[in-house]
């Protein structure tokens, strides 16, 4: 390198730098200071300091960049998103445990044979509706990538632990894997969710071990039926872990496209005092996930179709299935109107996943502990 070449490269940089200096600057232009922020402890900098962040002028540019480096030339994406093949994104949660402990899984078990056993000893039967992983229905999107042996087990042992302890936990992934298998895309490629045909495709198959599990129930009594809707471009969960907007967009997986669906009784006009019964009296109550909570799936509707019956949905999304059931055993609805029936769905990958909800944690321990006293004192149940 000679010396002017030396002397433009550096010239260049100083350029380059003194830009990026005097652009950043404009970050500082419509900062408004907020009432009530300390100088002297540094929560006034704080927020100055976090203010001028968001305000770089470069932060898309080399976050973008580098999201597609990676994604690109290395397949991967932040971490929490497997990259599989043909723009198929996996969470990390259906390939590597979530705790480094096997105990976590047996715990889990456990916790799902005592709300069965707590329901049952109130004479109200349960069943279990384990969703497979889209890992497990899509393996063949995953590409020289595999779960760990641990999570390979976990639906089997799942189903064999409900089956030993007599728990209704129909198998259901053979049906979401003939849906597949005949063309059907029963999970969306770039979230971690289902589709609302594989949501439909399940909850029909449920509905049938149900209804024959619990045939002294009344099945059929109202009719739903389903409308579609809109069809439009759905951009999953799992992009997220893929920050390549506003710059490189074209260079990630396409979003998908869904049809929304809604379901309603039948005849809704119809004002009859049996048609206002239907739509307000349910004996069912659904527990569970975002795959129940999330009304894009309407997994509730199509369960609701498939059984005849009307349901109480008291899903929830980001809580896991633990939370959501718990919260609605301590609920004034429960103590004051039990159901004839609980439907849990119960996504395969939580069972790796450790419990952190106090609330949750709680209710477990005072359960074993009044089992504890029970059978100190003799007692064979407790309610």
């Amino acid at each position: 390198m000679t010396a002017t070449s030396r002397k433009m490269t550096a010239c260049l940089f100083i350029v380059i730098v003194l830009g990026l200096g005097v652009l950043s600057l404009r970050s500082f232009g419509d900062y408004g200071l907020q009432d009530g922020l300390d100088p002297v402890n540094g929560e006034l900098a704080r927020d100055v300091e976090s203010h001028y962040d968001d305000g770089f002028p470069v932060r898309d540019l080399g976050t973008n960049l580098w999201a597609a480096i990676n994604y690109t030339l290395f397949k991967e994406g932040r971490p929490g998103v497997t990259v599989g093949e043909q723009g198929w994104l996996f969470t990390d949660e259906e390939i590597y445990p979530g705790s480094e402990s096997a105990v976590v899984v047996e715990t889990n078990l456990s916790r799902v044979v005592a709300v069965a056993d707590y329901l049952r000893a109130e004479d109200i039967p349960v069943a279990v509706l384990v969703v497979p992983a889209k890992a497990r229905v899509y393996a063949g999107q995953l590409g020289d990538q595999e779960p760990v042996p641990l999570m390979k087990s976990l639906y089997g042992r799942f189903l064999d632990r409900m089956a030993a302890e007599r728990i209704l936990a129909p198998d259901l992934m053979p049906d979401l894997a003939e849906a597949r298998d005949r063309g059907n895309q029963v999970f969306l490629r770039t979230d971690t969710h289902w589709t609302p045909e594989g949501a439909d495709v399940f909850a029909r198959n449920a509905a049938g071990e149900i209804k024959a599990s619990f045939d002294g129930q009344s099945w059929g009594d109202t009719q739903f039926v389903t409308a579609l809707g809109e069809t439009r471009t759905h951009e999953g969960d799992l992009l997220t872990y893929l920050p390549l907007e506003p710059l490189f967009p074209s260079l990630g997986p396409e979003p998908d496209r869904l049809t929304e669906r809604s379901t309603a009784v039948e005849d809704a006009g119809d004002t009859s005092a049996q048609s206002l019964f239907a739509e307000t009296s349910a004996d069912i109550v659904l527990v569970g996930t975002s795959y129940s909570a999330n009304p894009l799936w309407d997994f509730p509707g199509a369960l609701k179709r498939h059984l005849g019956r009307d349901l109480i949905n008291v899903s929830d999304e980001g809580h896991g299935p633990f939370r959501p059931m718990t919260d609605y055993l301590k609920s004034d609805e429960f103590q004051d109107n039990p159901p004839e029936l609980v439907v849990w769905e119960f996504p395969e990958r939580y069972l790796a996943q450790p419990v952190t909800s106090e609330g949750t944690l709680a209710w477990f321990d005072r359960r074993e502990n009044l089992l504890a006293q029970s059978s100190e004192q003799g007692h064979q149940t407790i309610h």
